[in-house]
């Protein structure tokens, strides 16, 4: 009786994970969903976003991570060949029980005993290699066995020393995908029409499954923010960022900037491939690897481009929009019948005063949530009424109340209209070796100005940790660490944030890498603007994972 060579059993088995208690965990009701459920989407290849061989095992991972593996599953996998998934640990249960912290404090353990275990494992693989020695898979032990049939074909001397350094944990998203999905439909219709003005393919407006899952608060540790993940240098660019609007939070104008960010991508690269992955790793990035390596393409930069600044994510950036692209068009199959949620309507009126962002809102008759959703670009001082909405502006109202509100703004008093911007100040506080000259350049204003706000003859007594008064103009750049306050000039004093409750009317929260505080909020049935006050956040405070936070208990 012929028998298969072990060898030819494990690479078999290895079309899935590397054991049968690790593979990815079933999703509930996926059995029953692919019984009774639509039979699914044959994606043909599109020429314009082509899936070269290097990247089909990427997809396919990325696929998974979007709509098969939970955010409380971690796949540990090799950094560099993401097919080769070593253990997808099952933390479901555990969350539906656990206290958060009690939580995390288990994924960890977890997490940290199977990277030794798999690490052991590689090196003693790598042992033998170096050692000359002539491997029979037979004879190996069945955990060594099962990863050296994995890399079977791979001829890399150093391939499982290589794989060791590599290893890299991977969350799921298939939560957040799925709310991702019922959430895009306020905005894909807009969005494919801004996209088709001009001429660009609409498969682009899905890029924002990858960069925030439609979320318009996410706000990333590099202070990234909205749906398309502006960094602040790339905004100023395409839209306004200062400390009157955040374009970046708007879904509508930010759309229309990445529309034209893309278009200009991809006509300095070339090629969809190149134009997204620079949208990750910049045009210049892209550009100097190019110029590098020789190459003209996705797969050269891939295959030959070893520079430290072109690391995981950039490298599978482009992988990443191919997969959650295609889910998305066969979302039935792996998510069933999502509800996704109506298109938002709109009226757009043009403002031509500066005219406080609460006198607004009633002419619109429309409520705080339904005004701030579809204006969310002004920023707190704005909406708290301590700066103006500028002349010029175009804004949103409901729909079919443009002409009733167009009537209301034409009879507004003149006492609700204004020629100018509030008169405001910043604060800021001065740190070692700053000197006065070095603030006014950075906040755009004369040292004269900065002196006669502060009441000073002369900066050179200047010392650190003093607060200065900085004069804010209408689109003076907006800097993470001013605060911005309102007040008359004649009684400029610094307005310090305070905490709004005691402390027994708030709980505490450990961050998380990559958590925003509208994700924080959402958890604990709280606003962010609560969680700002109580914190004496700003606008742009970013979140560092590991820091303890106050939540307002609502």
């Amino acid at each position: 009786m012929y028998r298969k060579p072990l060898i030819l059993v494990l690479l078999a088995a290895f079309a899935a994970p590397l054991a049968a208690a690790e593979t990815t965990p079933p999703v509930p009701g996926a059995a029953a969903a692919a019984a009774v459920g639509p039979a699914p989407v044959t994606i043909a290849e599109d020429p314009a976003f082509p899936t070269p061989a290097i990247l089909k095992p990427r997809v396919a991972f990325w696929k998974k991570v979007f709509a098969d593996w939970s955010e409380h599953n971690s796949v540990l996998h090799d950094k560099d060949n993401v097919s080769k998934v070593f253990r997808v640990l099952d933390f479901r249960a555990d969350a539906a029980v656990l206290a958060p912290n009690a939580l995390a404090a288990k994924k960890k353990r977890e997490e940290t005993a199977a990277r030794i275990e798999v690490d052991a494992v590689l090196r003693a693989l790598q042992a033998k290699l170096d050692s000359g020695e002539r491997i029979n898979p037979d004879q190996l032990p069945l955990d060594e066995a099962k990863i050296y049939a994995a890399y079977h074909g791979d001829t890399d001397p150093k391939r499982f020393a290589k794989a060791a350094d590599g290893l890299r944990y991977q969350r799921g998203l298939r939560e957040r995908t799925n709310t991702a999905l019922e959430v895009s439909g306020r905005y894909l219709p807009e969005m494919e029409r801004i996209f088709s003005s001009y001429g660009l393919p609409t498969r682009l407006t899905r890029l924002p499954l990858v960069e925030s899952s439609f979320n318009v608060e996410a706000y990333s540790k590099a202070a990234a923010a909205g749906l398309w993940q502006f960094i602040p240098s790339s905004a100023r660019i395409y839209m306004r960022l200062d400390n009157i609007v955040d374009d970046r939070r708007d879904p509508w104008t930010s759309t229309d900037a990445a529309a034209r960010h893309l278009r200009d991508d991809f006509n300095a690269l070339g090629s969809w491939p190149l134009a997204l992955t620079a949208y990750n790793h910049g045009r210049g990035g892209v550009a100097k690897g190019l110029r590098t390596v020789g190459g003209s393409s996705l797969t050269d930069l891939i295959e030959r481009y070893d520079a430290k600044s072109f690391g995981f994510a950039s490298s599978n950036f482009y992988a990443e929009f191919l997969a959650a692209s295609e889910i998305e068009r066969d979302y039935r199959n792996h998510f069933g019948d999502v509800q996704r949620e109506p298109a938002l309507h709109f009226d757009t009126v043009l403002i031509r005063d500066y005219v406080p962002y609460d006198t607004l809102r009633k002419l619109a008759g429309a409520d705080e949530e339904e005004f701030r959703r579809l204006n969310p670009a002004y920023r707190p001082p704005v909406v708290d009424g301590k700066l103006r909405v500028p002349a010029g502006h175009t804004i949103r109202v409901p729909a079919g109340s443009g002409q009733r509100f167009d009537q209301a703004y034409a009879s507004l008093a003149p006492n609700l209209r204004y020629s100018a911007q509030a008169v405001t100040t910043g604060i800021h506080v001065v740190k070692r070796g700053e000197s006065l000259a070095r603030i006014a350049r950075r906040y755009r204003v004369s040292t004269r100005e900065l002196l006669a706000a502060n009441d000073m003859a002369n900066g050179n007594k200047l010392k650190a940790g003093a607060r200065l008064q900085v004069p804010i103009r209408d689109g003076s750049p907006a800097v993470e660490d001013l605060l911005v306050a309102s007040a008359p000039t004649s009684d400029a004093r610094p307005l310090r944030v305070k905490a709004a409750t005691t402390l027994a009317d708030h709980r505490t929260h450990r961050v998380r890498s990559g958590q925003t505080l509208g994700a924080i909020a959402m958890r604990y049935s709280t606003s962010i603007k609560k969680i700002r006050e109580i914190n004496g956040f700003g606008e742009s405070e970013v979140l560092r994972a590991g820091a303890t936070i106050k939540v307002p208990r609502s």
